[in-house]
């Protein structure tokens, strides 16, 4: 071994290893975090779009039933009135 070589200190090696896994740790656990906050915030829209779709579905519903309502009304009415009118005819 010449002088101008460091001996190998196994301590140092050890510190140095324990700080790079310490640090790999921090940043997978940082990138998780990141994650789970974009997952969040993905999910809030993805309700609120449901909600949405839902919203415009019962109106879509709602709608489809007055409009039938609607309709049946307006076929009593051309009914009774054809009725009267061929009543009316044969008397």
């Amino acid at each position: 071994m010449s002088n101008t070589e460091t001996p190998f200190d196994p301590m140092t090696a050890w510190t140095a290893s324990q700080q790079a896994f310490h640090k790999m740790i921090t940043e997978a656990q940082q990138r998780a975090q990141a994650f789970a906050d974009e997952y969040t915030a993905l999910e809030a829209q993805l309700i609120a779009r449901a909600k949405a779709a839902i919203e415009s579905w019962a109106q879509l519903a709602q709608d489809a039933l007055a409009y039938s309502a609607q309709l049946s009304q307006q076929a009593r009415k051309l009914g009774l009135e054809t009725a009267r009118k061929i009543q009316g005819a044969g008397a």
